[in-house]
């Protein structure tokens, strides 16, 4: 058997080499990177290596026969390349669906068909016309008429590379970082050998003829490109697997590092958090304000989770770190990815509520189902002096007094079974023996947990406070006015005893006795008042006012009144305004220290509200009681109407109006109170 030698032997030997070498490697290393991704490598490295060598057989060969024998495993190669190189592409660009079955078809039932032609037809006549050795400078080459199937063959391999080159033209624009790099190189190492074997055939470069094919012997520059990518990028380790839908769109940053700890890609949010990560950079500068991150990666921490601080700009920013082993567990380590998460916001949240738990004036406690308490605000100590440890974990019930635990407990069971939250009052046993009273609240925590809230509010200062003002409440009201009326009947019994001059005497004791009785009855009102579950309702101002003035005058017939209102004039007020109107007739007389009080009452319209003014001719209010309204605080009451005038503000407050005290001149006061129209009156 005799051989050749040609200048394009060594190339294809080397090239048969490294791709062999390749396809070897993947296959050590087939923990890393995605299967199909892993397998359509080997299926590209094996293919090209297999196309080199039989190409660098069928070179050598010196006869015909042999020649044509070693062409047959150059078809094998060129198909299987037609597969694998289409494969390989989409599944780097991640467009796997086209991988299916039904759609891969279309790529490989081509070349199956050519192949199988090939070794069972042969390639003479079907493919190559007339084949024959001719020279070449020094060397035999095979020389052939191509042939409709040929041609037709070569046709559908450009297409496909054209699409293959096309793919991976636009995720080198598209795409940043490591994977346009990576692209980039894959295009090149592509387009390299179309390029070259079209040259070959066109003549521009090797022999005139244009019967050696360039494209095997281009495999021994790009397979220096793919060793460029695959060991420099680490293609196999860190791949663009959905980088475009999962990676660079993502909210939460996320940095990739090689096994070396060196920065190989990162996105936008990533690099805003962390301005130093760029990609090539060593993860000890990348994330030397925060050398945890930077621990983590070369301490090879996979699968944990921890929390960093980071500047944001003069305001900390609070991040989660997920890390995680490229390759899983017990497999090759090839790198690290790094998902930072900003919670700022969440964590922020966290703190308030925290502190606003902690600071509250309330008890507050989680409680299970099974009845023991699993948190207490630290507020329990300062009311009751209780620890929350000391008592978490202990059933809640243990610390109400034994006369309030049947209800307690009633109230605990109902939060579990109802959306309305469930109100008691007990008794809280405190760490010195003692009780104090609350008024809790218990409601479930969250809809789909069985647990509930408990809010504990110490109302034992509250109801204290309450009782001795009723107590104060029922001598004002009762035991005072019964004691002036024995006053008062004393002092008309003393008329009939007492000379003349002394009738001045018991008309003070009158007048003393009838403002106590006044004084008596307004405490009542306001005690309705504050008590009452009054609303709102439509009141005709010039019916009141005209009815009060009326009964004023019979009341107090040494009194002049007049009455100024119009035919009507409603508005919505609160149902005890009678009760503020009398008051200001009343005062308006009372405190009246002539002989023949005046009082002028009107009612004007005054835009989208009426107003109704009281005047009288008295010594007026004292500057002090009137602050009651202007400063809003509880005042000294010097003067006997500064309890009425409190009764007069609420009950026109109430009502959505305003009230108003001036100084009427020469001597008097007027008191302006607006009340807003009622719906049918505005319309």
């Amino acid at each position: 058997m005799a051989w050749q030698a040609t200048p394009y032997t060594a190339p294809l030997l080397v090239t048969t080499v490294a791709s062999f070498a390749f396809a070897a490697y993947a296959v050590g290393n087939r923990s890393r990177g995605g299967r199909v991704l892993l397998w359509s490598f080997v299926g590209v490295a094996g293919t090209a290596g297999v196309w080199s060598l039989a190409y660098a057989a069928q070179l050598s060969a010196t006869s015909l026969d042999l020649t044509l024998f070693f062409n047959q495993f150059v078809w094998l190669g060129s198909a299987g390349l037609a597969v694998a190189w289409p494969a390989f592409v989409l599944s780097y660009v991640d467009r796997t669906a086209w991988l299916s079955r039904r759609r891969f078809a279309l790529f490989w039932v081509v070349p199956a068909a050519v192949t199988a032609t090939v070794w069972t037809v042969g390639v003479d006549p079907l493919f190559y016309a007339d084949p024959s050795l001719v020279d070449a400078g020094g060397f035999r080459v095979l020389e052939y008429a191509p042939t409709p199937a040929l041609l037709g063959f070569v046709g559908y391999t450009y297409a496909v590379n054209l699409f293959t080159y096309a793919v991976l033209g636009y995720a080198a624009v598209s795409r940043d970082g490591v994977f346009r790099r990576q692209a980039a190189v894959l295009f090149v190492a592509g387009v390299a050998p179309l390029a070259l074997g079209a040259a070959g055939i066109a003549g521009v470069v090797g022999p005139d003829n244009g019967f050696v094919d360039f494209t095997p012997i281009a495999f021994s520059g790009t397979s220096a490109l793919l060793a460029w990518v695959v060991f420099r990028y680490r293609l196999l380790d860190v791949s663009p697997i959905a980088r475009d839908a999962v990676f660079a769109n993502l909210s939460d940053g996320v940095v990739v590092c090689d096994a070396d700890g060196r920065v190989v890609d990162n996105n936008d949010p990533a690099e805003a958090l962390f301005p130093d990560a760029k990609v090539g950079v060593h993860a000890d500068e990348a994330f030397a304000d925060v050398p945890t991150v930077a621990d983590a990666v070369a301490e090879e921490l996979a699968d944990d989770e921890f929390r960093v601080t980071v500047d944001g700009g003069g305001a900390p920013r609070f991040l989660t770190v997920d890390v995680h082993d490229i390759t899983g567990p017990g497999t090759t380590r090839g790198g690290t990815v790094l998902l930072f998460r900003d919670v700022t916001e969440r964590e922020t949240l966290q703190r308030r509520y925290r502190a606003l738990i902690e600071k509250s004036p309330n008890v507050i406690a989680v409680c299970g189902e099974d009845g023991l308490l699993r948190y207490v605000s630290p507020s329990i100590e300062r009311l009751i002096g209780h620890k929350p440890n000391e008592v978490e974990g202990r059933p809640v019930i243990d610390l109400v007094h034994p006369e309030d635990r049947r209800e307690a407990q009633r109230a605990f069971e109902r939060a579990f079974d109802s959306v309305e939250p469930q109100s008691l009052t007990h008794r809280i046993a405190c760490a010195d023996g003692s009780w104090r009273r609350f008024e809790t609240v218990v409601e479930r925590l969250f809809a789909d947990t069985r647990e509930v809230v408990i809010t504990a509010t110490d109302v034992t200062d509250t109801r204290r406070y309450e009782q001795r003002l009723q107590v104060l409440n029922r001598v004002l009201r009762h035991d005072l006015k019964n004691d002036t009326n024995v006053i008062g009947g004393y002092a008309d019994l003393l008329r009939d005893h007492v000379d003349e001059e002394g009738d001045p005497y018991l008309d003070i004791i009158d007048r003393k006795v009838r403002t106590l009785t006044h004084l008596s009855d307004q405490a009542r009102e306001i005690d309705v008042a504050l008590h009452s579950d009054a609303g709102r309702t439509e009141i005709d101002l010039a019916e009141l006012v005209d009815r009060l003035c009326e009964s004023l005058e019979s009341s107090f017939p040494h009194a002049t009144v007049t009455v100024t209102v119009p035919d009507s004039a409603v508005v919505s007020a609160d149902e005890l305004l009678e009760s503020a109107v009398r008051n200001v007739l009343e005062n308006a007389v009372v405190h009246n220290d002539g002989d023949d009080p005046h009082v002028e009452a009107t009612v004007v319209p005054d835009a989208d509200r009426f107003r109704i003014d009281v005047a009288d001719d008295g010594p007026g209010i004292p500057p002090v009681e009137r602050t009651v309204f202007s400063e809003a605080r509880e005042t000294a009451l010097e003067h006997a109407s500064g309890l009425g005038l409190w009764l007069v503000h609420w009950i026109v407050t109430e009502s959505g109006g305003d009230l108003e005290i001036d100084t009427r001149e020469p001597t008097g006061t007027v008191v302006r109170m607006w009340l807003p129209r009622a719906d049918s009156e505005s319309g």
